[in-house]
Protein backbone atom coordinates (compact mmCIF):
# COMPACT_ATOMS: atom_id res chain seq x y z
CA UNK A 1 0.00 0.00 0.00
CA UNK A 2 3.01 2.22 0.92
CA UNK A 3 4.53 1.73 -2.45
CA UNK A 4 1.41 2.38 -4.52
CA UNK A 5 0.76 5.45 -2.52
CA UNK A 6 4.66 6.71 -2.94
CA UNK A 7 4.35 5.79 -7.22
CA UNK A 8 1.45 7.94 -7.17
CA UNK A 9 2.79 11.02 -5.43
CA UNK A 10 6.22 10.33 -7.79
CA UNK A 11 3.75 10.78 -10.67
CA UNK A 12 1.70 14.03 -10.07
CA UNK A 13 4.97 15.77 -8.66
CA UNK A 14 6.81 15.17 -11.81
CA UNK A 15 3.56 16.12 -13.94
CA UNK A 16 3.23 18.77 -11.97
CA UNK A 17 6.76 20.75 -13.30
CA UNK A 18 5.09 20.25 -16.99
CA UNK A 19 4.55 23.76 -17.68
CA UNK A 20 0.78 24.83 -18.21
CA UNK A 21 -0.38 21.36 -16.00
CA UNK A 22 -3.51 22.18 -14.06
CA UNK A 23 -3.58 18.77 -12.20
CA UNK A 24 -6.55 17.90 -14.64
CA UNK A 25 -5.61 15.34 -17.09
CA UNK A 26 -7.10 16.25 -20.96
CA UNK A 27 -7.61 14.39 -24.10
CA UNK A 28 -5.60 15.75 -27.18
CA UNK A 29 -7.46 15.33 -30.32
CA UNK A 30 -4.87 14.01 -33.31
CA UNK A 31 -4.06 16.73 -35.34
CA UNK A 32 -5.18 15.90 -38.86
CA UNK A 33 -2.93 18.16 -40.42
CA UNK A 34 0.27 16.27 -38.98
CA UNK A 35 2.59 15.41 -41.55
CA UNK A 36 0.79 17.88 -44.29
CA UNK A 37 2.82 20.77 -46.19
CA UNK A 38 2.92 23.45 -44.23
CA UNK A 39 4.69 25.74 -46.38
CA UNK A 40 4.59 26.56 -50.25
CA UNK A 41 7.03 27.39 -52.71
CA UNK A 42 6.75 30.92 -54.29
CA UNK A 43 8.27 32.26 -57.61
CA UNK A 44 7.93 35.29 -60.03
CA UNK A 45 9.55 35.88 -63.69
CA UNK A 46 9.21 38.34 -65.98
CA UNK A 47 8.04 37.06 -69.79
CA UNK A 48 8.52 39.94 -72.65
CA UNK A 49 6.58 39.21 -76.17
CA UNK A 50 7.55 41.21 -79.27
CA UNK A 51 6.93 41.60 -82.94
CA UNK A 52 10.01 40.66 -84.64
CA UNK A 53 9.71 42.47 -87.49
CA UNK A 54 13.22 41.07 -89.25
CA UNK A 55 12.68 37.28 -87.58
CA UNK A 56 16.01 37.86 -86.47
CA UNK A 57 15.11 36.47 -82.99
CA UNK A 58 16.85 39.71 -81.44
CA UNK A 59 14.88 42.35 -79.96
CA UNK A 60 15.83 45.49 -82.09
CA UNK A 61 15.55 49.28 -81.26
CA UNK A 62 12.15 50.34 -82.97
CA UNK A 63 10.53 46.69 -82.96
CA UNK A 64 7.27 46.80 -80.91
CA UNK A 65 5.80 45.02 -77.96
CA UNK A 66 3.72 42.17 -78.32
CA UNK A 67 -0.20 42.12 -76.16
CA UNK A 68 -2.13 38.58 -75.57
CA UNK A 69 0.71 35.90 -75.69
CA UNK A 70 0.63 33.44 -72.68
CA UNK A 71 3.19 32.31 -70.65
CA UNK A 72 3.53 29.46 -68.00
CA UNK A 73 6.23 29.08 -65.31
CA UNK A 74 7.34 24.90 -65.37
CA UNK A 75 7.33 22.72 -63.17
CA UNK A 76 4.97 25.03 -60.90
CA UNK A 77 1.36 25.81 -61.08
CA UNK A 78 -0.99 28.81 -60.88
CA UNK A 79 1.34 30.17 -63.35
CA UNK A 80 -0.64 31.20 -66.35
CA UNK A 81 -0.92 35.08 -67.56
CA UNK A 82 -0.62 37.11 -70.53
CA UNK A 83 1.51 39.78 -71.52
CA UNK A 84 0.05 43.09 -71.51
CA UNK A 85 -0.19 46.34 -73.98
CA UNK A 86 3.48 46.23 -73.08
CA UNK A 87 4.28 43.10 -73.96
CA UNK A 88 5.48 41.96 -70.65
CA UNK A 89 3.92 39.38 -68.85
CA UNK A 90 3.83 39.39 -64.95
CA UNK A 91 3.75 35.86 -63.66
CA UNK A 92 3.73 34.80 -60.62
CA UNK A 93 3.53 30.92 -59.07
CA UNK A 94 2.61 28.66 -56.79
CA UNK A 95 4.14 25.28 -55.90
CA UNK A 96 3.49 23.34 -52.89
CA UNK A 97 6.20 21.99 -51.09
CA UNK A 98 9.30 23.82 -49.21
CA UNK A 99 11.74 23.71 -52.03
CA UNK A 100 11.11 25.66 -55.34
CA UNK A 101 11.96 23.94 -58.40
CA UNK A 102 15.84 24.22 -59.77
CA UNK A 103 15.13 23.74 -63.33
CA UNK A 104 12.28 26.25 -63.72
CA UNK A 105 11.87 26.88 -67.73
CA UNK A 106 9.64 30.27 -68.89
CA UNK A 107 7.23 28.82 -71.54
CA UNK A 108 5.07 30.49 -73.98
CA UNK A 109 2.19 28.42 -74.20
CA UNK A 110 -0.01 29.88 -76.42
CA UNK A 111 0.07 32.72 -79.38
CA UNK A 112 -2.31 32.02 -82.04
CA UNK A 113 -1.77 33.49 -85.44
CA UNK A 114 2.14 33.95 -84.58
CA UNK A 115 5.36 32.00 -84.69
CA UNK A 116 8.11 32.02 -83.00
CA UNK A 117 11.40 33.39 -83.81
CA UNK A 118 12.87 32.49 -80.43
CA UNK A 119 12.79 29.47 -78.40
CA UNK A 120 9.39 28.39 -76.95
CA UNK A 121 10.95 27.63 -73.70
CA UNK A 122 13.60 29.76 -72.10
CA UNK A 123 15.66 28.71 -68.58
CA UNK A 124 14.40 30.34 -65.65
CA UNK A 125 17.21 33.21 -64.66
CA UNK A 126 15.63 34.68 -61.52
CA UNK A 127 12.71 37.13 -60.64
CA UNK A 128 14.66 40.35 -62.13
CA UNK A 129 15.66 38.66 -65.45
CA UNK A 130 13.92 39.62 -68.79
CA UNK A 131 12.95 36.22 -70.51
CA UNK A 132 12.94 37.25 -73.84
CA UNK A 133 10.31 35.76 -76.70
CA UNK A 134 10.15 36.90 -80.42
CA UNK A 135 7.18 36.23 -83.03
CA UNK A 136 6.21 36.69 -86.19
CA UNK A 137 2.69 36.35 -87.87
CA UNK A 138 2.15 32.84 -89.59
CA UNK A 139 3.51 32.88 -93.09
CA UNK A 140 4.10 36.45 -92.85
CA UNK A 141 0.26 37.54 -93.09
CA UNK A 142 -1.74 39.57 -90.60
CA UNK A 143 -2.04 38.53 -86.98
CA UNK A 144 -4.82 39.15 -84.66
CA UNK A 145 -4.50 42.22 -82.59
CA UNK A 146 -5.10 41.64 -78.30
CA UNK A 147 -6.37 44.87 -76.64
CA UNK A 148 -6.37 45.61 -73.13
CA UNK A 149 -7.24 48.92 -71.40
CA UNK A 150 -8.48 49.81 -67.80
CA UNK A 151 -11.95 49.38 -69.12
CA UNK A 152 -12.17 46.86 -71.51
CA UNK A 153 -10.50 43.65 -73.22
CA UNK A 154 -10.72 42.47 -76.73
CA UNK A 155 -9.33 40.86 -80.12
CA UNK A 156 -9.52 42.38 -83.69
CA UNK A 157 -9.76 39.59 -85.79
CA UNK A 158 -7.75 38.94 -89.11
CA UNK A 159 -9.65 39.16 -92.22
CA UNK A 160 -8.94 35.56 -93.11
CA UNK A 161 -10.28 34.60 -89.53
CA UNK A 162 -13.38 36.71 -90.31
CA UNK A 163 -14.16 34.91 -93.92
CA UNK A 164 -14.46 31.58 -92.51
CA UNK A 165 -17.57 32.81 -90.10
CA UNK A 166 -18.78 35.51 -92.46
CA UNK A 167 -22.18 34.29 -92.88
CA UNK A 168 -22.63 34.11 -89.68
CA UNK A 169 -21.34 37.42 -88.54
CA UNK A 170 -23.72 39.38 -91.69
CA UNK A 171 -25.71 37.69 -94.27
CA UNK A 172 -25.43 40.66 -96.42
CA UNK A 173 -21.31 40.67 -95.72
CA UNK A 174 -19.27 39.63 -99.38
CA UNK A 175 -16.21 40.35 -97.84
CA UNK A 176 -13.82 40.62 -94.97
CA UNK A 177 -11.25 43.29 -94.21
CA UNK A 178 -9.25 43.26 -90.77
CA UNK A 179 -10.20 46.95 -88.84
CA UNK A 180 -7.94 49.24 -87.24
CA UNK A 181 -6.64 49.71 -83.84
CA UNK A 182 -8.32 53.78 -84.51
CA UNK A 183 -11.48 51.88 -85.61
CA UNK A 184 -11.99 50.08 -82.65
CA UNK A 185 -11.24 52.78 -80.36
CA UNK A 186 -13.78 55.03 -82.72
CA UNK A 187 -16.24 52.65 -82.04
CA UNK A 188 -15.74 51.61 -77.84
CA UNK A 189 -15.82 55.99 -77.65
CA UNK A 190 -19.47 56.39 -79.01
CA UNK A 191 -21.24 52.93 -77.98
CA UNK A 192 -22.56 54.15 -74.32
CA UNK A 193 -24.32 56.92 -76.49
CA UNK A 194 -25.32 54.91 -78.81
CA UNK A 195 -26.56 52.08 -76.59
CA UNK A 196 -28.60 54.63 -73.82
CA UNK A 197 -30.20 56.12 -76.95
CA UNK A 198 -30.94 52.58 -77.91
CA UNK A 199 -35.11 51.24 -77.42
CA UNK A 200 -33.67 48.30 -75.17
CA UNK A 201 -34.66 46.85 -71.85
CA UNK A 202 -31.80 46.49 -70.12
CA UNK A 203 -29.36 48.80 -68.87
CA UNK A 204 -26.14 46.63 -69.59
CA UNK A 205 -24.34 50.15 -71.14
CA UNK A 206 -23.61 50.40 -67.07
CA UNK A 207 -21.69 46.64 -67.01
CA UNK A 208 -19.39 47.41 -70.60
CA UNK A 209 -16.18 46.76 -68.30
CA UNK A 210 -17.80 43.25 -67.95
CA UNK A 211 -17.73 42.67 -71.21
CA UNK A 212 -14.93 40.54 -73.43
CA UNK A 213 -14.76 41.99 -76.97
CA UNK A 214 -14.32 40.57 -80.75
CA UNK A 215 -14.33 42.22 -83.55
CA UNK A 216 -14.40 41.84 -87.21
CA UNK A 217 -14.67 43.62 -90.50
CA UNK A 218 -17.21 42.90 -92.81
CA UNK A 219 -17.69 44.64 -96.24
CA UNK A 220 -21.76 45.28 -97.51
CA UNK A 221 -22.10 46.53 -100.98
CA UNK A 222 -18.17 48.43 -100.92
CA UNK A 223 -18.66 49.78 -97.11
CA UNK A 224 -16.37 48.37 -94.82
CA UNK A 225 -17.93 48.22 -91.33
CA UNK A 226 -16.80 46.81 -88.12
CA UNK A 227 -18.66 44.42 -85.96
CA UNK A 228 -18.28 44.35 -82.63
CA UNK A 229 -19.36 40.86 -80.29
CA UNK A 230 -19.74 41.36 -77.05
CA UNK A 231 -20.18 38.92 -74.55
CA UNK A 232 -19.75 38.31 -70.55
CA UNK A 233 -16.27 37.55 -69.84
CA UNK A 234 -16.98 34.01 -68.27
CA UNK A 235 -18.46 32.29 -71.58
CA UNK A 236 -15.98 31.19 -74.50
CA UNK A 237 -12.83 30.07 -73.26
CA UNK A 238 -11.47 30.37 -76.54
CA UNK A 239 -12.99 33.23 -77.63
CA UNK A 240 -9.48 34.74 -79.07
CA UNK A 241 -9.44 31.93 -81.71
CA UNK A 242 -12.84 31.40 -82.27
CA UNK A 243 -15.97 33.73 -82.71
CA UNK A 244 -18.14 33.35 -79.64
CA UNK A 245 -21.94 32.50 -80.20
CA UNK A 246 -24.32 32.21 -78.06
CA UNK A 247 -27.83 30.90 -78.29
CA UNK A 248 -29.18 32.20 -75.47
CA UNK A 249 -27.68 34.41 -74.21
CA UNK A 250 -29.95 37.51 -73.06
CA UNK A 251 -28.86 40.41 -71.95
CA UNK A 252 -25.43 38.81 -71.71
CA UNK A 253 -24.60 39.01 -75.20
CA UNK A 254 -24.57 41.55 -77.74
CA UNK A 255 -23.52 42.73 -81.00
CA UNK A 256 -23.04 46.26 -82.91
CA UNK A 257 -22.43 47.30 -86.61
CA UNK A 258 -20.73 50.19 -86.81
CA UNK A 259 -19.20 52.66 -89.65
CA UNK A 260 -15.45 53.91 -88.96
CA UNK A 261 -15.96 56.48 -91.97
CA UNK A 262 -18.75 58.15 -90.97
CA UNK A 263 -18.60 57.41 -87.67
CA UNK A 264 -22.07 55.82 -86.86
CA UNK A 265 -23.70 52.87 -85.54
CA UNK A 266 -25.93 51.00 -87.70
CA UNK A 267 -27.37 48.37 -86.22
CA UNK A 268 -27.93 46.73 -82.35
CA UNK A 269 -28.54 42.96 -82.10
CA UNK A 270 -29.21 41.60 -78.53
CA UNK A 271 -28.71 38.19 -78.24
CA UNK A 272 -29.09 37.47 -81.61
CA UNK A 273 -32.25 39.46 -81.89
CA UNK A 274 -32.32 42.99 -83.56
Amino acid sequence: MMRVYITLFATLFLASCVPGFDGTATETAADPAAGAVLADCFQSATAVAWHDANANGVKDEGEVPLAGIEFVLEPTVYSRTRSDETGIARISATTPGEECPKLAQVIATDFAGYELTTEKAVDYISEDAQHLFGFRPVDGGQAPVFIETDMYTGLIFTAETTMMQLKWLSSQADNSWMPTVDGVAALEAGLVAFLQESETDTDFWEYLPNYTRQYAGIEEEGRRLIYGNYFCSDRGLDWQKDFVFVEDGGDCFFQVIFDPETNTFLSLSVNGES
